[in-house]
């Protein structure tokens, strides 16, 4: 990806270097990862006015960057970074509002990178994720693959596939249109995705 002149660059570079070092010899997250973060050029962050969005789930920010930090590395850097942009970011939970009231007020994620996000894009998206302990969220899919950054404890499931924890730093690729779910376990799940758009968004809200 391209050197920005914005803040948002030191998070980005991060994640896309840290993502490559963990994912593996697999072309095929290979080659997700690249029309990721390739040659992307991103326009300047939105500035508003208006305070950004929070959602109950965000309660748990502090306990989840205080994990990476304890974490250290290249992954407590890259909890700092994110840390720094977050409070720019707008939360939302209006979908898993329609799925669960429950969830509603145990889950929020939120765009970095995207249409209506922090930093505009038509071509990508990338988002974090935040949900409480002893939370699921329900088998669902979309066109777009998906890379996950894990950030916490937590399990993936695809299909009907066996419940598996990546572990914190791993890295979870879904193919396009393919079901699948997350849980958390006793601690709060934490986790940043990136989907490569194709004219294909991902819909939120």
């Amino acid at each position: 990806m391209t050197a920005n002149p914005h803040p948002l660059g030191t998070f980005m570079d991060l994640l896309g270097k840290e993502m490559r070092s963990r994912m593996g010899n697999d072309p095929v997250r290979d080659a997700a990862h690249r029309r990721i973060f390739g040659d992307t050029a991103l326009e300047a962050p939105n500035n508003s006015d208006k305070p950004p969005k929070r959602q109950p789930a965000c309660r748990y920010l502090p306990e989840c960057f205080a994990e990476l930090e304890k974490a250290g590395g290249n992954l407590g850097k890259l909890g700092a970074a994110l840390r720094d942009i977050e409070p720019h970011l707008d939360w939302n939970n209006q979908a898993e509002r329609r799925k669960s009231p429950v969830l509603a007020d145990n889950y929020a994620d939120c765009f970095i990178v995207g249409p209506g996000g922090y930093v505009p894009s038509s071509t990508i998206e990338i988002g974090v994720s935040v949900m409480a302990p002893h939370m699921d969220y329900p088998d669902h899919r979309h066109p777009p693959e998906e890379l996950y950054l894990v950030l916490s404890e937590g399990e993936w499931r695809q299909n009907a596939n066996p419940w598996h924890e990546p572990g914190v730093g791993g890295v979870v690729y879904n193919s396009p249109d393919i079901v699948h779910a997350m849980r958390a376990g006793a601690k709060p799940l934490f986790a940043i995705w990136c989907l490569p758009l194709d004219n294909k968004p991902h819909p939120q809200g």
